[in-house]
């Protein structure tokens, strides 16, 4: 398939210690409060191994308990891609509020937590993780759904100096914070359904519509401009995606639109996308992600590929490719062996089934005239 011949050597290092998968409720004083949090390390987990932080808050009227199996796609990446998850507890409030968090959003008067340190919380639960677990800090993100997505959006505004990058789900910026311009540009993701009653996409009450937010965003990283995307729509769920991805940023800034979407979280089983891996994909995103084998060209190209690891379906971003030039695509094993050959098309978006591989390293070679391009992905089941 292609012209010249790769010559690939790779070492893997497997640790014989294999320990469970564990769940652990920890608490510490902050404040005056007793303040609760939930902690997951993964099955291979080893204080030998370094770990990337990934900590999610919960919404209102949610749980430490029940929002990790909302998420649940979360925990089977973390299985297979070194993950510490984090999930802590928001303060009771009365009815009708419920548990949850001072973000600085409300409607008629009411505003969850709000006389609590919520931010100095969570940054002092990411200071104790850090220190605690062999954790990368470069490697430390924030996510965050409804009450919860307000709560992590002001966190970007005021104190995001410890995350590597954040995703908000159903949740902006709360309508009690007046000024949000931080000196540090961090990665922001956000995700949000425009059948969303409770936190309105186009008008919510309480904060920022999602068209304000993002406008918010993309004037303070001097965006350019927006690339729209609508994704295959495979599943029955009555639900289209749209992915805006803008360009020319001083840091990355997507948003994801589910079309006829209320307030839920997508997930793998049931959904053409899954939040968490595509949270995942963003967070660990890097610009080096290609490797240029031999350059004739000075167009710059890359291959991003996401969920890695996965389970059954790798999906492959090639959208940098003029369309007139001839892209040959292929998956191989680490003999040498290809295992499939994959047809160009228009959009630069390739999916490719995984579930009949076994567990292992694979490679994807991207050629078109004289350049070279390639990453390798991993299968874990």
């Amino acid at each position: 398939m292609f012209k010249k011949l790769l010559v690939i050597v790779i070492t893997i290092s497997i640790s014989p210690v294999m320990l469970f998968a564990n769940w652990v409720h920890q608490s510490f004083e902050f404040e005056g409060h007793n303040r609760e949090y939930r902690i997951y390390t993964p099955p291979d987990y080893s204080p030998a191994k370094s770990y990337s932080l990934v900590i999610g808050i919960h919404g209102l009227w949610g749980s430490m308990y029940d929002f990790p199996n909302a998420v649940s796609d979360f925990q089977k990446i973390a299985d297979t891609a070194n993950i510490i998850l984090v999930y802590p507890q928001g303060l009771d409030n009365p009815a009708p509020l419920g548990t949850g968090w001072n973000s600085s959003a409300g409607m008629l008067g009411l505003y969850p937590s709000e006389n609590i340190n919520d931010v100095g919380f969570i940054n002092a639960l990411t200071d104790s993780i850090q220190a605690n677990y062999p954790i990368v800090k470069e490697q430390t993100y924030l996510f965050g759904f409804s009450n919860g997505g307000f709560m992590v959006q002001k966190i970007a505004c005021e104190a995001n100096n410890r995350y590597a990058a954040i995703a908000s789900i159903a949740g902006t910026i709360g309508n009690k914070i007046k000024d949000c311009n931080p000196e540090r540009k961090v990665p922001i993701i956000h995700f949000h359904g425009t059948a969303d009653i409770n936190v309105h996409y186009y008008n919510p009450p309480m904060g920022k519509s999602v068209s304000s937010l993002m406008r918010l965003w993309s004037e303070n990283y001097n965006c350019s401009g927006r690339e729209i995307t609508t994704l295959n729509n495979i599943m029955s769920d009555g639900y289209t995606v749209e992915r805006y991805l803008y360009k020319d940023c001083d840091e990355r800034l997507e948003l994801f639109r589910i079309n006829n979407a209320a307030h839920i979280l997508l997930n793998k089983a049931q959904n053409d996308i899954s939040y968490p891996e595509e949270m995942w994909r963003f967070f660990t995103y890097k610009k080096d992600t290609a490797i240029t084998v031999n350059i004739h060209t000075q167009q710059e190209s890359k291959i991003n590929i996401y969920p890695n690891p996965t389970m059954d379906i790798i999906k492959i971003e090639l959208k940098y490719i003029e369309k007139h030039h001839q892209l040959n695509l292929g998956i191989f094993d680490y003999s040498g062996k290809e295992v499939q050959s994959i047809k160009q098309n228009e959009s630069g978006i390739y999916q490719f089934d995984c579930t009949q591989l076994p567990n292992g390293i694979y490679l994807i070679i991207a050629q078109y005239d004289q350049t070279y391009l390639s990453t390798h992905f991993i299968v874990a089941r």
